[in-house]
């Protein structure tokens, strides 16, 4: 059920302007600190790459 909830938000994403690569799930347990590191840091900067939230620009933009 979340793979088909993930799959509907990005389509859902792209169609508002968004890139879909800027939500991402993964299972992460508590035990596993390292890993949790890991894949927050990779977000991160996969998210740097994308560049800034294009829809901010555009909602500056409408309000002037």
């Amino acid at each position: 059920m979340a793979n088909k909830r993930m799959t509907f938000l990005k389509k859902l994403l792209e169609f508002s302007g968004l890139h879909p690569d800027r939500v991402r799930t993964r299972w992460v347990s508590s035990a596993e600190a390292v890993e949790f590191v890991h894949e927050v840091s990779e977000f991160v900067e996969d998210i740097k790459k994308l560049g800034p939230n294009p829809l901010k620009a555009k909602t500056k933009e409408a309000a002037y």
